[in-house]
């Protein structure tokens, strides 16, 4: 080697490893800005950037343009991305293979040495039957547990909203405590509730599975049974720049595959199979021949001998085939491409309102305390089509009501959130959940159109009420109600019992959370499975009966239903 090709080898390295540093740094800061909105409620600026960020995801950002949500064009960007410089999303973009990257690295520490991991066969099979299943389930309804479950960006939020979270929460009050026990002013942040085992058991479920297959096996769950990868692998393998290998000056000495970590170099046949190349550009730079090369693939490089770059291998005895797509493959691709779009779009995500007042029967009201899905949603079947389970807007929810679900919507519903008034009340000036939703499923109202949404109904027990039990003065569910559809009566021996205006109610909660009576509150919020919009109580319409008894305020009360609010 002459002294004037030294500098330019040197020069050539500098920038390969510029590329890694740039996806490095880009990673770094959306995967930091995720989590930090992911942890809990902050400020309007770090939750308008946290939303901004959520719509760069593939999955949420194909729903709110599909359903008309919002017009973001981060899913257009991600495949036209895929089809120039190869699965960038995967690398830098999506917080889950950068998660994967991030215990990958842990699990090298601990060995103390950077594993290799050989070329391994594509598992294609698993690939397309996870993608084609997962359309297939959009095709039949049941888009909105196929999503949650496999979307991965969804998966992310929930480790780190049900899982870290309340640890965070948890070692920030400890080391408050510490700081004040030294003297050091430290503002704590207040107690996050944890989740049942029920909400627990499929992030930590999921969490489990990606720690075994990151430490071990690097990428091998984006390329087997993530959806979005094995999506964005169909364009990347013909995409116009790709990392090649040049066969002249390779000496197969093997630092391309202790840093590749997709498992994707055919090191022997010096090819790449770029379906699952995740264009993490680690392989860049280490080689001292500087056989690895990032260059433009879509034409033939006939000057220098080495493989053809629109291709690794031509030839029908390499294992890794990337032969030129024909007009069938390529429409095939466009047709699915649609396909998803179409059905996604299609798949009961513009519910009509079907409001059903009729009168309650005896014995109805445990059927009908359904979840209570948050203002902005319009009806319960909207959303579960809707969310990806991202729990971005449990972070962000001031008073802690919006927890992740179990049980409650069914198993189209589970980890999505609901409102939950033993933790907290729907504050009647809030709105950040839909201010924060990536994917439409919380669409955001207007502030007055929120505080007219009705989303569910109150109910009250007398027979549980503290006035009748304990015969204490108590009126706390009247003074916090924001549309007074909780009033009280004067009923004999001076006290007063709530008396309920359904039609103004709206469901926030208010009472409910703020209710004193144990086991059982004595007032109760039952959601409506279709949202409308409540009556405005107006001064002076509403005239105050007369003192009444005890016991026939509760006859009164034992007889009269509440509306359907299904």
């Amino acid at each position: 080697m002459t002294a004037s090709a030294a500098p330019n080898r040197h020069s050539e390295s500098m920038q390969r490893s510029a590329l890694r540093r740039l996806r490095i740094a880009v990673a770094t800061a959306l995967f930091a800005g995720l989590v930090s909105t992911l942890v809990g409620p902050h400020g309007r600026a770090q939750e308008t950037v946290g939303h901004w960020l959520a719509s760069t995801q593939f999955v949420a950002s194909l729903l709110a343009v599909a359903t008309g949500a919002s017009l973001s064009l981060a899913c257009i960007l991600i495949v036209v991305a895929a089809l120039l410089i190869g699965r960038v999303y995967c690398a830098a973009v999506c917080p889950f293979g950068v998660f994967q990257d991030i215990i990958a690295r842990i699990a090298d520490s601990i060995r103390r040495r950077k594993g290799i991991l050989p070329y391994a066969p594509p598992l294609t099979w698993i690939r397309q039957l996870f993608l084609w299943g997962s359309v297939a389930t959009v095709l039949m309804g049941f888009g909105g547990f196929t999503i949650a479950l496999l979307d991965p960006y969804g998966n992310f939020g929930r480790i780190v909203s049900i899982l870290f979270r309340p640890l965070i929460g948890t070692a920030d009050r400890a080391a408050a405590g510490a700081a004040q026990l030294a003297g050091i002013p430290w503002h704590a942040s207040p107690a996050l509730p944890w989740g049942g085992l029920g909400v627990v058991a499929l992030p930590a479920a999921i969490l489990s599975l990606i720690i075994v297959l990151a430490a071990f096996r690097g990428r091998l769950y984006c390329n087997t049974v993530c959806p979005v990868g094995a999506l964005l692998g169909l364009f990347s393998r013909r995409a116009a720049f790709r990392i090649t290998i040049d066969r002249r000056t390779c000496r197969k000495c093997g630092e391309c595959l202790r840093a590749c970590k997709a498992q994707c170099i055919d090191l022997r046949n010096s090819a790449i199979d770029y379906s699952r190349c995740v264009a993490c550009c680690d392989c860049l730079g280490v080689c001292e021949n500087h056989s690895v090369e990032y260059r433009f693939a879509w034409k033939r490089d006939t000057g220098h001998g080495s493989a053809p770059l629109s291709s690794p291998i031509d030839s029908a005895k390499q294992p890794v085939s990337n032969t030129v797509a024909d007009p069938q493959r390529r429409t095939f691709i466009a047709t699915a491409a649609v396909a998803i779009v179409a059905s996604i779009g299609g798949a009961k995500l513009t519910a009509a309102e079907k409001p059903n007042d009729q009168p309650l029967k005896r014995g109805q009201q445990n059927r009908l305390l359904r979840p209570i899905s948050p203002p902005g949603s319009v009806s319960v079947d909207r959303f579960l089509a809707r969310c990806v389970s991202c729990q971005l807007c449990v972070g962000a929810c001031p008073t802690n009501v919006l927890q992740p679900s179990f049980r409650e919507y069914g198993l189209s519903g589970v980890s999505k959130p609901h409102l939950d008034f033993s933790t907290g009340a729907c504050e009647f000036d809030c709105r950040r959940c839909g201010e924060v939703c990536p994917s439409g499923a919380i669409g955001l109202l207007d502030l007055a159109e929120k505080q007219a949404t009705r989303i569910g109904v109150v109910h009250f027990e007398a027979s549980k009420c503290l006035v009748l039990t304990s015969g204490t003065a108590c009126t706390i569910c009247s003074e916090k109600c924001p549309t007074k559809a909780v009033r009280t009566v004067p009923v004999s021996g001076g006290l007063r019992l709530p008396e309920i205006q359904p039609l103004l109610c709206i469901g926030c909660g208010t009472c409910e959370h703020a209710c004193p009576a144990k086991p059982q509150r004595a007032i109760t919020v039952i959601g409506r499975r279709y949202h409308n919009r409540a009556r405005k109580a107006v001064e002076g319409r509403i005239a105050a009966p007369a003192t009444a008894s005890i016991s026939s305020v509760v006859r009164s009360t034992s007889q009269k239903r509440e509306p359907v609010i299904m």
